[in-house]
């Protein structure tokens, strides 16, 4: 069984158990809004000497931030695990003050910027034509790299973006670089297609040992392969070999968070999933549904709307949380039984089935 539950080791001391469903939150694909407040500058203020994070406008910086800051600021306080921000929106002030939501949390995940300046939208966004890209250079990454908190639960990710196409090696050696600024922070590297547009699994694999230099292992799940099946061989082959090999790390899948295809990265042997799917739609009884549809299902036809965004986005952090519990309680079981998926049950026995067939015995297979 490629399916676990571990726990990994932040270099602050605190102890993550995994598995982690991770709620992100990105400008991308969202409207830009009028900025609350009075417009005025405030200079940084400074606690027990040193100088206090800013993440929110300069002078001369134009007052509009992304839609998805609401979501922030309505769940934000609530959520005690994890979250995802983007040192792209954080560099570009596209949430007001975040790091009001930074405490408090066991981990907090940055990404590097490299989903928001693709130029790609994925399967769950809808376009905005009117979202412009703006620039974000490695060395802006750094500058935002500087200004996090010392003493909060923090894992980065290495500047991914214009890596596509390097060397593995390369890319490895680049990221042990950057990573050495931050000793204080848990390390996630996410591993780039050297050519074409899918990770080369048996590269990956030649070159396992050297991923011990990381926390954790992340990969896109748009770049695991063109069909779903595809995906999940290639993230099973590789859990496969990195068990061989003992290299204990966990495999982060960034962009996959939706309610139906999450477990299946599970069973595959992924422990890290985060997404935006979850801002998107609301999740129903194990699916993801058009958000618009929500007050159908619960009954609440007369909420509304901006109310029936904010109940959505409730219920599906209690979805995430109990997901999460499923599992854990899934392996802890030793997938013996499926019930702990309530209706979705029977569509993922088969869809484990399928994949263990796939799978030759010493890479997992039941």
């Amino acid at each position: 069984m490629l399916a676990r539950c571990t726990k990994i080791e932040h270099p602050l001391g605190g102890t993550i158990d995994l598995p982690r469903l991770v709620p992100a939150f990105s400008s991308k694909g969202f409207a830009f809004i009028p900025a609350d407040g009075d417009g005025r500058l405030r200079p940084p203020t400074k606690k027990k000497g040193r100088t206090k994070p800013r993440f929110h406008p300069r002078k001369g910086v134009r007052s509009e931030v992304s839609e998805a800051t609401r979501a922030l600021e309505t769940v934000g306080p609530l959520i005690r695990d994890s979250i995802l921000v983007s040192a792209y929106d954080l560099h570009h002030h596209h949430f007001r003050k975040p790091e009001r939501f930074f405490e408090g949390k066991e981990l907090v995940f940055l990404d590097s910027g490299g989903y928001e300046l693709s130029p790609g939208f994925d399967q769950t966004e809808p376009v905005h034509w009117g979202t412009p890209k703006k620039q974000f250079l490695r060395d802006d990454y750094l500058a935002v790299l500087q200004q996090l908190p010392k003493n909060l639960p923090f894992a980065i990710s290495n500047y991914d973006w214009g890596t596509k196409g390097r060397p593995l090696e390369k890319q490895i050696l680049d990221a042990q670089r950057l990573f050495q600024g931050f000793p204080n922070c848990m390390t996630n590297f996410i591993a780039k297609p050297t050519g074409g547009k899918y990770v080369d699994v048996d590269e990956l694999i030649h070159h396992v040992k050297k991923l011990r230099a990381f926390n954790i292992l992340g990969l896109t799940e748009k770049e695991l392969g063109k069909e779903l099946i595809d995906q999940l061989m290639t993230l099973a082959k590789l859990r496969s070999a990195m068990d061989r090999e003992g290299v204990n790390l966990p495999i982060h899948i960034w962009g996959g968070l939706d309610p139906l295809l999450t477990p299946l990265y599970f069973f595959a042997g992924a422990e890290i999933f985060d997404g935006i799917s979850w801002l998107r739609y609301a999740y129903h009884d194990g699916i993801a549904v058009y958000r618009d549809s929500y007050s159908v299902l619960e009954g609440t036809i007369e909420c509304p709307k901006e109310q029936a965004k904010a109940l959505a986005l409730h219920k599906n952090l209690d979805s995430l949380r109990v997901l999460a519990s499923n599992l854990r309680d899934f392996v802890l079981r030793k997938a013996s039984t499926f019930e702990m998926f309530g209706s979705r049950k029977d569509v993922l026995e088969k869809a484990y089935r399928t994949l263990a067939t796939r799978l030759p015995a010493n890479e997992g297979a039941r």
